[in-house]
């Protein structure tokens, strides 16, 4: 088969300003790759209706064909063109240097896009790797044009609850992109503490009580939203609200601020559909499965032992008196994810002071094995103290 000749077509300037978009995220960045994603060409995959050979040319010698562009799908079922910035990128997505395509201007994308009857939601630029999408709103904004009526959403309904639109994540960001970057053992440990430290925004559907006064208790039954990717659901984090209104076919449902114990809660039940988690899932993209994501979460087990090591308790003991809120001190052992370590428990003057106080009692412990501290009034403190003996009391 006769081969069309392969694009040259490159896009530095555009490229550096998306690696930019991902490392900054601010409105300066966006707005500098937008009006750079103005001026591009990108290299677009086709199906040709016909073979190139089975063309008859015309009197000037030309061959007339049809072709169609093609098409992906993200993990919702909503379909995009994808745009290339040059050729590698192109390879990078599907290793096929064969394969047909052709150069179309981003204001070709939006005379294609932007027209009545238009299923396809907008272009995602280089989808291998920096897998940026453009929305037919934001084409239709840039191009300063309305949408199509009958092509206009119905504007759905998301009620932050609780503090939702305050919530930013960004260690949980700078971590994942570390990670997506270095592909390290360091780096997907300190994306974890921050998945571990940080409250997500948690798409609900839930009916609150009306008239509901200051004190009262509220029962809601709350069903949390799932999305697919492929076959499979999975629970999305979203770092922001922000992130969550970037879900285009989002049902009307409330946001709601979620630890990230609550989503091991829900893997761990067995009614649950989800096969796992899915990190800001229209920009970040990590998944972990349900094995993955339940060891992000330390599982602890106690492991009870007849003593601590030699030279704990009196080092411990030295520490706490410098601690005018803890009155009493308790060792025992414990298992985190199968690693053998120790629970300190302490009981305190005020319990909000355990998290001013563990850091440094978890600190001079390390060095004996991992450490966990609680209060004694938790459930694994309460559990870790039967028949123990305090090694220090104030």
């Amino acid at each position: 088969m006769a081969q069309l000749k392969k694009p040259t077509i490159k896009n530095p300037e555009l490229v550096d300003a998306m690696d930019e978009l991902k490392k900054k995220r601010n409105p300066d960045a966006e707005k500098k790759m937008l009006e750079l994603l103005k001026e591009a060409s990108f290299i677009a995959p086709i199906s040709l209706n016909t073979s190139l050979d089975q063309v008859e040319p015309d009197a000037e010698g030309k061959r007339q064909m049809q072709a169609s562009l093609l098409a992906v799908a993200n993990s919702n079922g909503e379909k995009f063109f994808p745009a290339f910035t040059e050729w590698l990128e192109y390879l990078k997505w599907k290793n096929d240097p064969d394969a047909e395509t052709m150069i179309i201007t981003f204001d070709q994308y939006c005379e294609l896009l932007l027209r009545q009857g238009v299923e396809i939601k907008g272009i995602v630029i280089n989808p291998a790797e920096a897998n940026i999408t453009i929305q037919r709103e934001k084409m239709a904004e840039l191009k300063g044009v309305p949408l199509p009526v009958e092509q206009t959403a119905k504007k759905r309904s998301i009620t932050a609850l609780f503090g939702t639109e305050k919530i930013t994540n960004n260690d949980v960001i700078v971590g994942a992109a570390r990670l997506k970057a270095e592909n390290s053992d360091a780096a997907r440990a300190a994306l974890f503490d921050a998945i571990r430290k940080a409250r997500f925004v948690a798409p609900v559907q839930m009916e609150v009580p009306q008239n509901v006064k200051p004190g009262d208790t509220v029962n809601a039954k709350a069903e949390f939203i799932l999305i697919h990717r492929g076959e499979e659901q999975y629970l999305p984090l979203f770092t922001s609200l922000p992130e969550l209104q970037k879900w285009v076919s989002l049902p009307d449902c409330k946001a709601v601020p979620m630890p990230f114990s609550n989503y091991v809660a829900m893997l761990n039940d067995p009614k649950t559909k989800a096969s796992g988690i899915v990190l800001d899932p229209f920009s970040i993209g990590l998944s972990f499965n349900k094995q993955q994501a339940l060891a992000i979460q330390p599982q602890i087990a106690l492991r009870p032992i007849d003593s601590a090591p030699d030279g704990m308790e009196t080092e411990l003991s030295q520490l706490l008196q410098g601690m005018e809120d803890v009155q009493k001190a308790y060792v025992n052992g414990v298992s985190v994810n199968g690693t053998e370590g120790f629970v300190v428990v302490v009981e305190l003057n005020n319990t909000a002071d355990v998290p001013k106080n563990a850091d440094a009692i978890a600190q001079a412990a390390k060095k004996y094995g991992s450490c966990v501290i609680a209060p004694v009034k938790s459930p694994l403190g309460a559990k870790a103290i039967e028949g123990k003996t305090p090694f220090y009391e104030a």
